[in-house]
């Protein structure tokens, strides 16, 4: 469907769609997160926020996970028919690319909180991040949950099935790799706009993690790596 060089036009529409899912999804899980936050602070006014009156950890959390679910389940309904076709056949490994995957996720991980020792972010107010690390028991559990397990699964899904696949249909390999990283890059401009090394890393690692995905053939490698970068940031912060 989506790699059928011979349909140019078709893969600009593949592309367009992809990039479209992409901007779609991110709205939809700022929309979803801020009505979940809503909702469970109506319903859990006692625990919702902490002092300084921003949301607590464990409810920060609980709103993502649900966000995730909605969001990239409505992609995956939208989707079904390329996820049936093709990801299915590529939901596979081997030890050498399962430690390849492991180690260059690791590795990435490493760099990047090297260089955030070097060139720390702004001191301001506390992060997503901290807020759900400091929530307790419960929030770390599903933190963990969320990185390792479910924001691998989907965004790799997402960037390097659906959005690489129709680059690289489009494009070529190498620069379907690049222009992926760029967006998976962009996807998280939110989150890291005004610090370069997070931006450089989450870019770097779209890079690495594109390029498994070609020499391996495989969408699990890269899920493989993904959840080792962020494992890694979780157990070495």
């Amino acid at each position: 469907m989506i790699k059928d060089k011979k349909q140019p036009n078709n893969s600009n529409v593949h592309v367009i769609y992809s990039l479209w899912l992409a901007l779609a999804t991110l709205l939809l899980l700022s929309l979803t997160t801020s009505l979940a936050l809503f909702l469970v602070e109506t319903l859990n006014s006692d625990v919702a926020s902490d002092n300084a009156g921003q949301p607590s950890g464990l409810t920060l959390i609980v709103a993502l996970i649900i966000s995730i679910l909605f969001s990239y389940g409505l992609l995956l309904f939208l989707t079904k028919e390329y996820l049936y076709k093709v990801v299915r056949e590529l939901f596979s490994t081997s030890i050498k690319w399962f430690l390849v995957s492991l180690l260059i996720g690791f590795a990435v991980a490493v760099v990047t909180l090297q260089l955030s020792q070097l060139y720390p972010p702004e001191i301001g107010r506390s992060s997503t991040f901290e807020l759900i690390k400091n929530g307790g028991f419960y929030a770390q559990a599903l933190l963990i949950i969320g990185t390792v397990v479910l924001a691998p699964l989907f965004e790799e899904y997402l960037f390097r099935g659906l959005i690489y696949d129709a680059m690289r249909a489009r494009f070529g390999v190498y620069l379907a790799i690049f222009l992926s990283a760029v967006v998976f890059m962009a996807f998280h401009l939110l989150e890291y706009y005004n610090y370069w090394v997070g931006l450089t890393a989450i870019f770097v690692l779209g890079v690495f993690i594109a390029a498994i995905r070609e020499r391996s053939g495989s969408i699990l490698n890269p899920i493989i790596c993904h959840a080792s970068y962020n494992l890694s940031i979780l157990m070495l912060v």
